[in-house]
């Protein structure tokens, strides 16, 4: 028995040593551990909350992968008399139900002063309804105005309106910014980059401790709006400048309704698309446009909702689950099982890798247009990233290391899957990659080869990728 015991260990040795020396001559060493990260999440919300305030209606809300209900909906009909039961504006009756039922369901509340729209702003100080104490665990930030000119946004940060609402809050002073698309009166006859100049003098200088940047951009559109949606790049490009400078919460709009001015037949790699877009230019929070269907009324008594703006949003004018909801529900799924690793890192920049050959059918003048070059001379894992196709690469940093989210940028039904080189450097030696369709939370490593590693990205795909060393 012992010479066998002998024999086993030896033949043992003998294959850890043959598999040793294979992977030396492939160039290969043993993957390092992975990194840990704590546990988070992405803010995942959607515009045009539920109709129906009720326990069924917010946890169909929720199965869709929402987090957080976003306190806007105004298609309820409404009197002088019946305004606090059916806006939402602090201190109204709907505002403290809908707070009440987010608890009941375990959702976040991001929720509004009243200025959506004008006919709902209040002179009422933020410290005379003070929800915070009672809603603290629940409230991740209060809604000022959607996308205000440049002058509006100065009156809305006045010094006294900031240190009223300080006196209450510590979340986020949250203002939807305007797309670069926006006519040129909405901004205040600034250029887009004085626009966003005001914003950062007004609110993230005003708020240090809880930067937060928003913008809607939608780039499915129908045809006559077609030249439009090229712009949606230089939009995110300028936008995400703050984000990286004030190392700020992120909130972008995702298209998810058709319809009216927008495309019909989304689809789920549509969205996809949309959403890794996002977190390529350092999205943290997304947001849904729309969940419900706005309408000029809704029907309560038949459930439905009278005179529909769109064919379809995540629900329908009947407030059933359509096609979207479905494809909303598998894409969140997927990137919360990659939220962890993604938020322990900030956001630095996200630069093109692209065709540089004007004429090419596979040219974007919008990626050759973009004023960040790539450059890896400042990374200190990546010295290049290659591929013959058109590649968004976003960067990202913390202490302990670095990551990349590596996007394939076109329209998903107009574009092929691309073959990513990423050489490593500074004793990388393996990529672990997380994202993609249908990923549910174990990375796949992939050991480099002579220092490059190379990964696929499908048609509306993002990988996130972490060099190992």
């Amino acid at each position: 028995m012992k010479t066998n015991r002998y024999m086993l260990r030896a033949l043992a040795l003998t294959l850890c040593l043959l598999s040793a020396l294979a992977a030396g001559a492939c160039g290969e060493t043993a993957a390092p551990p992975l990194p840990e990260y704590p546990a988070d999440a992405f803010v995942t919300t959607a515009w045009w909350a539920p109709y129906e305030i009720s326990e069924e209606s917010f946890m169909l809300y929720k199965e869709a992968g929402l987090n957080t209900v976003t306190f806007v909906n105004h298609s309820r009909a409404a009197t002088t008399a019946t305004l606090s039961q059916t806006r939402y504006y602090l201190g109204s009756d709907l505002t403290m139900e809908t707070l009440e039922m987010c608890r009941k369901t375990g959702l976040k509340a991001a929720i509004a002063e009243g200025g959506w729209y004008s006919p709902y702003e209040t002179d009422t100080p933020f410290s005379e309804y003070d929800l915070y104490g009672d809603y603290e665990d629940l409230i991740i930030g209060i809604h000022i105005t959607d996308e205000p000119s440049a002058e509006q946004m100065r009156e809305s940060c006045s010094p006294e309106r900031i240190a009223d609402f300080k006196s209450v809050y510590s979340v986020p002073y949250m203002i939807n910014l305007h797309p670069v698309t926006a006519a040129g009166g909405a901004t205040g006859t600034l250029s887009y980059a004085e626009y966003l100049q005001t914003y950062e003098e007004c609110v993230l200088q005003n708020f240090p401790d809880a930067p937060f940047v928003s913008v809607d951009f939608y780039p499915y559109h129908t045809e006559q709006y077609a030249e439009m949606d090229r712009q949606w790049v230089s939009c995110y490009e300028q936008v995400s400048a703050l984000i990286a400078k004030y190392d700020a919460e992120a909130n972008f709009y995702i298209q998810t309704a058709e319809g009216n001015e927008f495309t019909t037949g989304l689809t789920e790699d549509d969205i996809r698309w949309q959403v890794y877009m996002a977190l390529c230019f350092g999205g943290t929070q997304l947001s849904y446009y729309c969940y419900a269907v706005p309408g000029s009324d809704y029907n309560a008594g038949e459930d439905c909702v009278t005179d529909p703006m769109y064919s379809a949003c995540l629900l329908d004018q009947n407030n059933q689950p359509t096609h979207l909801y479905g494809f909303v529900r598998e894409i969140n799924a997927e990137i919360q099982a990659f939220a962890p690793a993604f938020k322990a890192y900030s956001f630095t920049r996200c630069m093109p890798v692209c065709v540089q050959t004007y004429g090419d059918e596979n040219f974007k003048p919008e990626l050759y247009a973009m004023n960040t070059l790539p450059d890896f001379s400042d990374r200190r894992y990546v010295s290049d990233v290659a591929n013959k196709g058109n590649c968004l690469v976003g960067c990202f940093d913390r202490e302990e290391d670095e990551a990349y989210m590596l996007v394939n940028y076109g329209y998903p039904d107009e574009t092929d899957p691309i073959e990513v080189t990423v050489t490593l450097k500074g004793g990388a030696t393996h990529l672990a990659v997380y994202g993609g369709e249908g990923f549910t939370g174990a990375p796949e490593v992939l050991a480099g080869r002579g220092g490059r590693v190379t990964l696929t990205v499908d048609p509306g795909e993002g990988k996130f990728i972490v060099p190992l060393s």
